[in-house]
This record gives C-alpha cells, structure tokens and sequence, in this order.
C-alpha cells in the first residue's frame, strides 16, 4: 500500500475527499450553525455594543486606509490620479488575507482549545474546521461590505465583473481551511507548530505585495514573487476590483487546483490521524 493510500487517498483523490467534507458540515448544519452564534458572540460577550463591533472594527480600519491614507499622508498609487487609489489597493488584498489569517492561526490550534468537545466520541469533530472557517467568512462579509459602501461613498463605480470577486475570496477562504486543517494535525504531535504558523505569516506578509506595489522589487524578487500563490491571490482580487478584469483560465484553474490538493492533503491527514489525536489529548 502507498504512502498516499495510507493518507486516504483512494479513487476520486481530492473530489473525493473535499466531498467528505462538506457532506460531514452539511449533515450537521444545525449545529454548525449554532457553534457559528457562539463563536460570534463570545468575542464580544459583556459588551454593550454586541456583535456591532464586528461593523465597528472594520469601518475603523478601512476609514483609516481610504481617507487617512489618501487625504492626511498623500498615499498615491503608481500610474493612476485617483487620491484613493492606494487605499481601494490596499484594501482589496488586505481583507481577503486577515480572513485567510485568522482562519488558519484558529484552526492550528482549534484541537487542543476545544479538548473537550474533541474528547465526545459523539461529536462531529470535522465541524470545527467549518466553524471556524464560516464564522471568519461572515466577519470578512462585513468587511467587504463596509469596503463597497467606502467605494460608493468615494466615487468609484463597479464593474460588471465585480460579482467574480465572491467565488476568488472564498477560494482563498477554503485555501486557508486547506492549511488550517494539515496545521491543526501537526500541532497536536509538534507544539511549536503555533508558534512556527505565527513566525510564518509574519514573513508571508511582506513577502507577498500586500501595502506594496509589485513592480518596485527587484526583477530576481519578482520571479520568485510569481511563484507565491498568495501573491497571485491578491493580483487576482486587485484584477477585479481596481480593473475589472476576468481572471484568465490559467490562473484560475491554478488557484482552484492548488486549493483542492490542499484542501485534499489536510481532509486525508485528519482522517489518518483522527483516532491518534483523541489519544494525544
């Protein structure tokens, strides 16, 4: 038997798999759900203001990088006369990328935060992953949508290709699942794993053109920049919001593959290792 059999991949490879597990999330959807409320709630439990918090945090920070940006220290795009071009750049990849963060730093330590909800042999432990994940989904919905009222406010008009945004931002979503869950695995056999994860984005956040335009690395730095698939993550979003254009169908097929085997290798090391992470904790 092959290694990769070992991990469970047998026919049907990542379909496969990927299907596993959005029919475990959606045969227990209720309680998906449910866990999604709490998890909402409890971060601002005690609060006078609630879940408006949740609108609060990310109309702050947009304000911030669309106005304070743009008007007090003069940000400029390169090539384009718009005063708020850097902040809308800024933004298009930045919200994506926090929702992406947020989801995998949780989900690397989601087993040993939630030990007793693991410990329930009842209880369907796959629905971590798509708490988590859904619940980031709903807090980056907000974002974007304070972002677009920003957009209205500012000006800017949308393009009919606007509405392909959706499906990129949630690629990069189930990316971020995908690593989440090979992370969450890793951690429970190898805790410096966390810390490996925090040190990692650190790096991965000025490694990849987030508040810097492209074209001002040097050109070796732009070669090994083509090969960073979050990179290619944020000139695709900045593809559709700033220019309104359609991602070709190389780049797209590379994103939606990368995601699937990623999705596919952290769904086939949770089921491998499932039974030896209960004994861990």
């Amino acid at each position: 038997m092959t290694a990769t059999r070992r991990l469970g991949f047998r026919a049907g490879g990542p379909v496969s798999l990927t299907a596993w597990v959005l029919r475990s999330l959606l045969r227990h959807w209720d309680l998906l759900w449910q866990m999604v409320a709490t998890d909402l709630r409890g971060r601002f439990v005690g609060s006078s203001l609630g879940l408006f918090w949740t609108v609060i945090h990310p109309l702050v920070m947009i304000t911030i990088y669309i106005v304070v940006f743009s008007q007090v220290m003069g940000a400029k795009l390169a090539g384009s006369s718009d005063r708020y071009a850097y902040g809308i750049y800024l933004c298009a990849a930045l919200l994506p990328w926090l929702a992406f963060q947020e989801v995998v730093v949780r989900l690397t330590t989601i087993f040993p935060d939630n030990g007793n909800l693991v410990r329930k042999v009842a209880f369907p432990k796959v629905l971590l992953f798509g708490y988590v994940t859904l619940s980031s989904a709903i807090n980056l919905a907000v974002g974007l949508g304070v972002f677009l009222l920003a957009m209205a406010v500012t000006g800017h008009t949308f393009h009919p290709v606007f509405l392909l945004w959706i499906p990129f931002v949630a690629l990069q979503l189930a990316f971020g699942l995908g690593l989440g869950m090979i992370t969450s695995v890793l951690h429970v056999f190898v805790r410096d794993t966390a810390q490996f994860v925090s040190v990692a984005f650190q790096v991965a956040f000025w490694a990849t053109p987030i508040v810097y335009v492209e074209s001002i690395l040097p050109v070796w730095l732009q070669r090994i920049e083509y090969w960073n698939p979050l990179a290619l993550f944020c000139r695709t979003h900045r593809d559709i919001v700033l220019q309104g254009l359609i991602p070709s169908a190389g780049r797209t097929a590379c994103l939606v593959g990368l995601t699937s085997v990623t999705l596919a290798i952290g769904t086939a090391l949770y089921r491998h290792f499932r039974a030896d992470i209960l004994d861990e904790l």
